[in-house]
């Protein structure tokens, strides 16, 4: 399965303001560290605070931060209202003749449920687990433009 790079953006949120907990973090910095475009970012920002996933501030020191601990975000959760519920095929436009005999509707469905099963075993501090240093780290040496 493919994740939009809306889910990506988010995901990527959500780990940077993880790794500085109770830190008001601004919304250029976050698009630096990812090259990420901060108008697309700003649309990602707006759908995790509808989430209440995070919190903004406004202000000369304002910026994001977020609304939950890292244990309460489950990324399951948030990738299935990311991505939604669309089947990964649709055997209906156009209708495919074979459709009253085929399993490969059912096999997808199946998978699809494996996935988000899967990804609701693990939270955003999992996500983090040991590795806040390292991908603090690493975060640093991508915004000075360079590799660790």
């Amino acid at each position: 399965m493919h994740l939009k790079r809306f889910t990506d953006f988010a995901l990527r949120v959500l780990i940077y303001l993880a790794l500085h907990p109770g830190k008001t973090i601004s919304i250029n910095e976050i698009a630096r560290a990812f090259d990420m475009s901060r108008n697309h970012l700003l649309k990602v920002i707006n759908e995790l605070v509808a989430s209440e996933m995070i919190t903004t501030y406004r202000g000369k020191s304002g910026g994001i931060r977020l609304a939950r601990d890292p244990a309460a975000i489950n990324v399951g959760h948030l990738v299935r209202r990311l991505e939604g519920e669309t089947p990964l095929i649709n055997c209906n436009e156009p209708l495919c003749p074979i459709l009253p005999a085929c399993t490969l509707n059912q096999a997808l469905d199946e998978a699809q449920s494996a996935f988000f099963e899967q990804l609701e075993r693990y939270t955003l501090a999992d996500l983090i687990g040991n590795k806040q240093g390292r991908l603090v780290n690493l975060l640093a040496h991508a915004q000075a433009g360079g590799t660790p």
